[in-house]
């Protein structure tokens, strides 16, 4: 079957719909925008691991027409991504894995409580593949998330949050002025912006977004999900800076 815009963008809708709904600040900036805005990349983060990872977010995104377009590396944080690109000038698409085989023995064990991912839906019905990204992780032991928490904070969000949207990006034009609407609105900004004054490609963020994780046991425990992304990009740059976007992954790092 023939790649489908109308199936890749019906796709994008529903899961800034179910996003937004969670993101409190990224409502603030579409509201902001007027209720439109262009969306520069939405991200995902995922294990790497035997029929998971980066691989398997592609077996969703390239039959919609989305193909690979650059790749990253981040050796600290063991973290590895790429993004795809697509012909009809859709939004980019951002995808990260961690290295857990990287990770200590402790941290390794505990991330296997990472239920394996299922196939996502074949075809191009949309509000499927929606509803495989947005589908709830088991709950956790909170012993685990914080354990983890200290040798991989991207770790513990996969355990948290396992395929949800990660963040979703607002292409400006003005990103100093952007960062100081959206302060004047009251949402938490990232202290610095990402990227000099004429680079290529500048971001900031909002603060993480918190939701509730559900613990073993029932009960359950706040813990940062996801930002909001603001982008200010040349003319003709079309990729990723490595430095910034590493960056950008602390943004869900817990406040000590």
């Amino acid at each position: 079957m023939s790649a489908s815009p109308a199936t890749a963008t019906r796709l994008l809708e529903l899961l800034w719909d179910r996003y937004a709904a969670e993101v409190a600040p990224a409502r603030t900036f579409a509201q902001l925008s007027g209720g439109t805005f262009r969306n520069d990349h939405v991200a995902f983060r995922s294990l790497a691991r035997p029929g998971g990872g980066i691989a398997l977010f592609r077996r969703v995104f390239e039959p919609l027409g989305w193909r690979p377009a650059g790749a990253y590396g981040f050796p600290d944080a063991k973290l590895d991504a790429i993004y795809l690109a697509h012909p009809a000038g859709l939004p980019r698409v951002f995808l990260s894995e961690l290295r857990a085989h990287e990770l200590s023995a402790g941290a390794q064990a505990l991330l296997a409580a990472l239920a394996p991912d299922p196939a996502p839906p074949g075809g191009q019905d949309a509000e499927a593949l929606a509803a495989w990204f947005d589908a709830p992780p088991p709950p956790q032991e909170e012993e685990a998330l914080l354990a983890l928490e200290k040798e991989s904070q991207y770790g513990a969000w996969l355990l948290a949050f396992g395929r949800k949207v990660n963040h979703f990006t607002g292409a400006v034009d003005d990103i100093e002025a952007w960062v100081a609407r959206m302060r004047a609105a009251g949402v938490g900004m990232k202290a610095e912006i990402e990227g000099a004054p004429g680079t290529a490609l500048r971001q900031t963020a909002t603060q993480a977004h918190p939701l509730p994780v559900r613990l073993v046991g029932g009960g359950s425990r706040p813990w940062p999900y996801a930002y909001f992304e603001i982008a200010q990009r040349s003319a003709g740059f079309d990729g990723f800076l490595g430095p910034q976007a590493r960056a950008l992954f602390d943004m869900t790092k817990r406040e000590a």
